[in-house]
């Protein structure tokens, strides 16, 4: 059978669910190729009063704290610790290893000459918040791709690899910390040169702070989400146990969170703040809505014992993320008078984005022990030569060569 027809065949035995989200990425990446074919111009409603739209404010600034899992629950495992956590770990590097890749496919989009995107290489501006992220976005993908190698390693039965890549997985938890603190703060860094454009009720000098304390509340609540929808859906064990303890953080995070909203908001920001009912009501939404009451939530031992009260929690903080996020990079900023609204071209894209992360995790569950966890006590020695690990299991290729 070649390749072709054991790819098709592959794919006709997938749910229908599937088959739509592949439909959805196809059409995404016709959508694509017609917006490098025209240009932004043609194909966007992007113009110079709105040089971000939809792709900057969902593919990026929200897109990377949705991601956020990766580090956070990493530095919690690792650095605090809190080792019955792991078995949570592996999904999340997925979740976020997905989430950065195709968070550079949407900076490649917007991107006006995407050609010359090397060029942040090359010529380093080490006073602009956009290399310090465009650094860090890469740095952080390539560390995330290096710890999505292990299940890769162990489903090849390759030894040597593994040994390495569990040898430096330490290093890579701490470098991943690291980054995601300096880009995830920096998106916020961002806005803050639109000091007469975003509205009072976001523009704040702790922008950078409240950004990266929103993207480690809702990369736990993205956690909860994700391991609960894979044992509906997907037939993994409930890590129900596993949870409830990240709910048990949830609400001093939270709290964190909104204290330092009221307090940038009381001290550090100029009125006037409810001169647009509109942006008045987002705020309120944003606010209620998507912190305080899930922090409320979370304060109860039968929200965080119950799955279903959990999840439900945990998408109010996903819901309070993203529209936080829309309205400092878009809602606040955009002129009463005249309104940007993104084009099909861009809306198919994101979406296309969306089910591709869906999808491809989907996928990558279906063909990579990602929900195999390897033993605690693992050999980190690097072997003289190269061998397969047999079976595919680490400690039983662990016995078999003498340790």
């Amino acid at each position: 059978m070649t390749a072709a027809r054991y790819v098709v065949n592959e794919i006709k035995g997938y749910h229908r669910f599937i088959k739509f989200l592949i439909a959805l990425v196809v059409i995404a990446a016709i959508a694509s190729l017609a917006r490098f074919v025209f240009g932004l111009g043609a194909t966007t409603n992007l113009n110079d009063t709105y040089p971000w739209g939809l792709w900057i404010s969902f593919d990026v600034v929200t897109a990377v704290p949705l991601a956020a899992g990766a580090f956070t629950l990493g530095a919690i495992v690792h650095v605090f610790h809190i080792k019955k956590l792991e078995p949570l770990v592996r999904p999340a590097i997925v979740t976020g290893f997905l989430g950065y890749s195709l968070v550079c496919v949407g900076l490649v989009l917007d991107l006006g000459q995407p050609h010359k995107g090397w060029h942040v290489l090359r010529y380093w501006n080490l006073h602009s918040p956009m290399f310090e992220v465009a650094m860090c976005v890469m740095a952080y993908t390539t560390v995330l791709f290096l710890e999505f190698l292990s299940p890769v390693a162990e489903k090849f039965g390759w030894h040597l690899p593994l040994r390495v890549l569990r040898w430096l997985e330490m290093p890579l938890v701490i470098a991943a910390a690291a980054i995601s603190t300096l880009h995830q703060s920096s998106l916020g860094t961002f806005f803050l040169i639109a000091v007469d454009k975003l509205h009072n009720l976001w523009y704040n000098p702790l922008l950078p702070l409240l950004f990266w304390v929103s993207a480690i509340c809702t990369g736990m609540c993205i956690i909860i989400i994700e391991a609960t929808s894979c044992h509906k859906w997907m037939g993994q064990p409930n890590e129900g146990v596993l949870l409830r303890t990240l709910a048990k953080i949830l609400p001093w995070t939270l709290a964190l969170y909104i204290g330092l909203r009221i307090y940038s908001l009381m001290a550090l920001s100029d009125g006037p703040f409810f001169d647009r009912p509109a942006l008045t009501l987002s705020f309120v939404l944003e606010m209620c809505v998507g912190f305080i009451l899930p922090m409320i939530m979370f304060t109860q031992k039968s929200v965080r014992e119950d799955d279903r009260r959990r999840v439900i929690a945990a998408c109010l903080v996903v819901f309070g993320l993203v529209l936080n996020r829309f309205n400092v990079s878009m809602f606040g900023m955009m002129d009463p008078n005249e309104i940007y609204y993104p084009s099909i071209i861009e809306s198919l894209v994101t979406i296309g984005i969306i089910a591709g992360h869906i999808l491809f995790f989907v996928l990558i569950a279906k063909y990579f022990p990602i929900f195999e966890h390897h033993p605690e006590t693992v050999d980190y020695t690097i072997p003289d030569h190269f061998h397969k690990i047999d079976d595919g299991h680490p400690a039983e290729a662990k016995a078999a060569h003498g340790g």
